[in-house]
């Protein structure tokens, strides 16, 4: 278990569920009500952890209401799948298809078919697409009232990096800090990058859903289909991400010059690694363990986290 936070938590607020509240939507422009309750539960509360469960449960239900479409297309397509084949087997005879098909009774009913079905699609496609768009328009709202909320916290609260190293040679150093608390690595991360995590308790969560591959070390969040890129790329696909970073492990940065680094949770500690090719490697030189201690500390000086030097 990580160190809890030594940063001020405001009292719990019992909020409404706001998934709970979505479950009841039909899939049309609802959204917007919905997204409205979410944004006011998100402003209701004081605590980071409430605004992300907000968040996250209007991002999921938004997920729930898309495959609920999907679901609704593919059953209205397999009606007209089986309308065909109807046709089709009303016709067995060659001879005589041209006869049937052209009977009144026949075509009054294919008729009336297409047109029911024409008309369900198109008004699924029209409530889909006003309520996707109200969705949008809603986890917007969210988002930037979780951004702003982040940013008051930043200005009041600064994380605490209790830093050790270790010598390990002439040329060889680990560093070790001691683990953040939930809020603290919010705040620690938006500190060091300017951005949010798009997820509360990103920097503990080590869970997999395939046992035989290392942990993903991004979520499958703000577009990410890659869960577990080479390190060579870890930076280019947070970089082009300028107000969320979908991170989970870890908390990586770039150093200055440009090479990136992250800290890992390892057991009660955080431990640094650098990019080196297609790895990280936690093993630093003497230069780059200096580097990674400076810029924590300049980030000190400039007033956004606290630096204590300690032993291992």
């Amino acid at each position: 278990m990580g160190r809890k936070s030594n940063l001020p938590r405001d009292t719990p607020v019992e909020t409404p569920a706001v998934g709970a509240i979505i479950e009841a939507a039909d899939l049309g422009p609802d959204a917007e009500v919905l997204g409205a309750q979410a944004l006011s539960v998100a402003r209701g509360v004081e605590t980071l952890e409430a605004a992300y469960t907000a968040w996250r449960e209007l991002i999921d239900a938004h997920g729930r209401a898309r495959q609920r479409w999907a679901d609704e297309r593919k059953r209205l397509d397999d009606q007209g799948a089986l309308l065909l084949g109807a046709i089709r087997a009303a016709s067995p005879a060659a001879g005589a298809a041209d006869a049937l098909a052209k009977t009144t009774s026949l075509e009054a009913f294919v008729l009336d078919a297409k047109q029911k079905l024409e008309d369900a699609q198109q008004s699924l496609e029209s409530r889909a697409k006003e309520a996707d768009r109200a969705f949008d328009v809603e986890l917007a709202r969210l988002r930037a009232e979780l951004v702003s909320r982040v940013t008051r916290q930043a200005a009041k609260l600064r994380p605490l990096f209790k830093l050790a190293v270790r010598t390990l040679g002439e040329d060889r150093r680990v560093l070790h800090a001691h683990r953040l608390g939930e809020d603290e690595s919010v705040v620690a991360l938006f500190a060091l990058t300017g951005r949010i995590p798009s997820r509360y308790g990103f920097l503990s969560d080590d869970s997999t859903e395939d046992l035989s591959a290392v942990p993903p070390v991004l979520y499958a969040d703000e577009g990410v289909t890659d869960v577990r890129p080479k390190a060579s790329l870890v930076g280019s696909l947070l970089e082009s991400r300028v107000e969320v970073w979908p991170v989970k492990g870890s908390l990586p940065t770039q150093l200055p010059g440009g090479a990136w680094m992250r800290w890992v949770a390892r057991g009660v500690v955080l431990e640094a690694e650098v990019q080196d090719g297609e790895v990280f490697r936690n093993q630093l030189t003497r230069d780059e363990a200096e580097r990674i201690t400076g810029l924590l500390l300049a980030n000190k000086l400039a007033g956004k986290l606290e630096l204590e030097l300690v032993r291992d």
